[in-house]
Order: C-alpha cells, then structure tokens, then sequence
C-alpha cells in the first residue's frame, strides 16, 4: 500500500511546474484505476489550504479536486495518532504534521510513503519513502 502525502496532490494542480504536474496526474489516476494507493482526511484539509492560499484556486475548483481525489480510498484515522505523532516527530526529528501522516499510513499498513518533503529512500516508521518527483540521473 502507498500513501500520498499532500504535495502530490498540490501538483496535481499547481501548473508551475509541468514535469511535476504530469507525474502528480499520471500518480492520482493510476490510484484511481487501481488499489493499493491511500491518502487521508488531514491530506485533503491540506490541499485545500494551499490551493487556496498557494495556488489562489477557487473555492469551486478546490470543490472538483476533491471530489476527484476522494475517488482515492481514504485510510482510517487511528486512535492516539497525536501521540504516535508526536513519538515519530521526536525519532525523525520531524515536523508534527508530516508525522502525523506518517503514523496514519503507518496505522493502515502502508510500505510506501510518496512526498517529495522527506529524504527519498529513507525508511521511517517500516515505510520507504519514495519521492517521485526526484528526476532521473
């Protein structure tokens, strides 16, 4: 199971970068054709923030991203997440939400975690982390 984190998303549809943009897309529809993909609730509330204050999107257009992105199975929300949180922060010396992210994949059994925001190949919480955005040598 992979696990995106928000900056996929962001890509989706932020059209500053082209390269980006076509992986983030080709990323979101093969979640969409097939499983093994997962994003979660804070993913989408932090889309629609920086759509909105990054990317000056409208409020309707956020509205179609997300009913596309919810197309993508959403995993649950674990109990004590905030303290698993905060343990994963203080090991990987982390900011708090990205380890919240993290211990939600890590409670629904992800092997992959997708961000562009941590060390490509590192392996936190028994997880890899893949940045796909990384371009090739």
């Amino acid at each position: 199971m992979k696990f995106f984190d928000t900056n996929v998303l962001v890509y989706v549809a932020d059209i500053r970068d082209p390269r980006k943009q076509r992986i983030a897309e080709d990323l979101v529809m093969t979640a969409l054709d097939s499983d093994g993909f997962l994003i979660s609730e804070q993913v989408l509330n932090e889309f629609s923030s920086i759509a909105l204050s990054k990317l000056k999107i409208s409020k309707d257009a956020i509205k179609e991203y997300l009913q596309v992105f919810r197309g993508i199975p959403t995993a649950t929300f674990p109990d004590h997440v905030a303290e698993r949180g905060l343990d994963i922060a203080e090991r990987y010396q982390l900011q708090f939400y990205d380890s919240l992210l993290l211990a939600t994949a890590e409670a629904n059994g992800c092997s992959e975690f997708l961000s562009e925001d941590l060390n490509d190949g590192q392996v936190c919480c028994g997880m890899k982390v893949v940045n796909p955005f990384k371009a090739s040598p």
